[in-house]
Formats: structure tokens, sequence, C-alpha cells
């Protein structure tokens, strides 16, 4: 009979080999299952994506169906009280009487329409109507151009009504000219509210309501998919840094000194296209070339944001942003080649300038060269905002 040290070699290695095989088994069928699992889960994601997409598709649909229908009943809306004018003047002929003199209201009727259609509108709505109003830029109709403009004006009139004093102020600053007419106004609302400007009425709202108002609104534009209405992110800007520069906390040189809050990054953080775009601007040393790479790669961040438009159909091409500092996975070669300036915004930008600036402060003297230099960078980046707010 074999000793049991004989047999016991054998059926070690029988277990081991049933054992190897069954653990060969075991490690596919839990590669097929983890395969299975992950399978699951990316069809879980693109599932959770396509309906992100679909439900941002409907919302930019249903947009433009308002436009659609704001556009029909004011230009119906004004025919019609042409139409009866005329034929007022036709009646008022006949019987030889003075003929009705009043011209239309198309101001009036665009007004009636834009209020009837209040409760339809969203965020979306303004991203439709500047679609529009590129497409019809874009094939020369500028009778319609002309109209969305009205629109547009007329919206964003309607909105004020319901505004807090705060964001009035905001809006009434947006659209001035001059540094001299912002000033103005602000410091009449910061001192309790009254006339400003001749004639205009200003409620009474402190600098800091006024700054944090408009910084909150930037912060709503900015981290939008789709910038909405590019003239009123510059516009609402220009707002900020003026109640900035007014604020205790701007410095002898002007440049608000105390660290901004910013919806879309931490205090103590700075995204990474715009700490990349201030490296670069940090070296150059002629104001002018300065300038020219401000407004070279914030032109360049309209254009390739509008490009997410198709302009053939006036809607939305959905693609994935990046909001904050979270790299887009999408451009990483772009990202590793350079700057993508499709991830900065100019607010951003500013905020990001001066957050940089007061920590630089902090340090002492062996910093002042360079917190001199990002002085010059926030106001030579308030020079290109001034230029693309179209304001007036």
């Amino acid at each position: 009979a074999a000793s049991p040290r004989a047999i016991a070699p054998r059926a070690t290695l029988g277990t081991r080999r049933a054992g190897r095989d069954a653990s060969i088994r075991a490690r596919r069928i839990l590669g097929r299952r983890r395969r299975r699992r992950r399978d699951a889960r990316a069809d879980a994601i693109e599932d959770e994506r396509a309906m992100e997409d679909d439900d941002t598709a409907k919302r930019v649909d249903a947009a433009s169906e308002v436009l659609d229908k704001i556009i029909r009943e004011t230009v119906e809306g004004i025919f019609l009280e042409e139409a009866a004018t005329e034929v007022l003047n036709e009646a008022s002929a006949a019987n030889e009487r003075e003929a009705v003199e009043s011209a239309v209201d198309k101001r009036a009727v665009l007004r009636a329409v834009v209020r009837s259609h209040f409760e339809e509108l969203d965020g979306s709505f303004l991203a439709a109507l500047g679609a529009y109003v590129r497409a019809s830029e874009a094939s020369g109709d500028l009778q319609l151009v002309s109209l969305l403009n009205a629109i547009k004006e007329e919206t964003l009139a309607t909105v004020t009504d319901s505004l807090t004093d705060e964001m009035q102020v905001v809006q009434l600053v947006a659209r001035l000219k001059s540094n001299e007419e912002r000033f103005e106004v602000i410091r009449v609302a910061h001192a309790g509210g009254g006339r400003a400007l001749g004639d205009v009425d200003v409620p009474g709202v402190s600098v800091e309501k006024i700054e944090r108002a408009a910084a909150q609104l930037i912060d709503e534009l900015e981290l939008q998919e789709q910038i909405p209405n590019w003239d009123l992110l510059y516009q609402v800007i220009v707002v900020r840094e003026t109640a900035r520069q007014l604020s205790k906390a701007a410095d002898a040189s002007g440049v608000y000194s105390d660290v901004v809050v910013s919806g879309s990054f931490a205090p103590s953080e700075l995204p990474k296209a715009e700490s990349a775009l201030i490296k670069e601007l940090v070296v150059v040393n002629t104001v002018a070339q300065r300038r020219a790479l401000l407004a070279q790669m914030f032109d360049e961040t309209r254009d390739k944001l509008d490009q997410d438009f198709d302009r053939s159909s006036g809607k939305v091409k959905l693609k994935k942003t990046t909001r904050g500092f979270q790299p887009r996975v999408e451009r990483a070669a772009a990202t590793a080649a350079g700057l993508d300036s499709r991830d900065l915004r100019p607010g951003r930008f500013i905020d990001s300038v001066i957050n940089l600036r007061v920590s630089l402060l902090r340090e002492g003297e062996e910093s002042t060269p360079v917190v001199t230099r990002l002085g010059e960078i926030y106001y030579e980046m308030c020079d290109v905002v001034m230029e693309n707010a179209n304001v007036g």
C-alpha cells in the first residue's frame, strides 16, 4: 500500500490544478461581471447625459417657440394697428373729416406682447434670442435684427419692473455710456437714492449691495453652458467693477483689495485657464501688447463658444463644458498644447486677478513689482470689457 507520504504530493498537485482551474474560471466570471458592471455604469452615465441633453434641448426648443410667437404676434399686432389707422383715415377722407394723424406705437405693441409671455421667459430665452440675432445678421436681414434687438430691450425692461432695488440700479448703470454717469448714479444710490443725471429716479442701495447683485448675476451668466447674452455679461461686469472702485475696499490705486467670492471657484484657488493667462500677461512689459492679448483671447472665447450654436437652425449644439477649474476630458490634447480660450470667462478672470493681487499684497514689499503689474492688468481688462459692452 502506498504510504500517505507518496499519495499526498499527487493529491496536492491535483488539488492545486483543480484550484487553479477554478480560480481561472472564477476570474473569468468575475471579469465578465466587472465588464458588465462597467458597461452598465457606462450605459447609466450615457442615459443620464442623454436625459440632461434632452432636457436642455427641450428648454431651448421651448424658448425658440416663445420667441417665434413674440415675433409673429408683434408683426401681426403692428399690421392690425396700421390697418386700423388706414381704415380710419379712409373713412375720415370719405366723410371730409380730419384724418387720424397718430402713428402706430410699435414699441407699445411689442411691450404688450412681451409682457403677455413674461411667465414663459427663462434663462434659455436670451440664448435663443442671441442665436436669432446672429443668424439674421449673417443673412443680412437688418429689419429682423432691429426687431430682435427691440425684443431684447423690452424683455430686459419688463424684467426690471420685478427686480429688487439693487438689481434696478445694476440694470440702470449697465446702460450708461461714461464712467462719470455710472459713478454719479451709484453715489446717489449709496447716499439713499434720489434724482441723478437730471431726471433719473434712483432707489437707495449701498455700494456693497450693488456689487454683490452684479457679481451674482455675472456668476449666473458665466456658469451657464452657453453665455446667453455677451453684451449683457460685459455690461454687468462694468457695473460690478464700477461699484468695486467706489467701495471702501478699493486701495489708493482704485483696485479692489479684498478677496472676492465667486460662484465658480474657491477664493484660495485660481481657475486653470485664468491662471495660465495671467502668467502669460505678467511677463509682457508693454501695455499695448497686454491689451492686444487680452482682446484676442476673449474674442476667441466668444467666437468659439458661439460655435456651439447651430447657425442653420438657431439651436444650441449640446456639448460638455467646464465650470471653474474642472478639466474637459475631450480637450486633453488642446489643454496639453496650451491655453484653451473656451475655458476663459471675463468676469472670472478679473476676480482671479484681484484675488492673486490680494494674496501677494500680504507677502510684503518683495511682491510689489508683481502687485503693480496685476493692477495694470486689472485696468487693461476693464478697458477690454468696456470695448465689448456696447453700452449706450
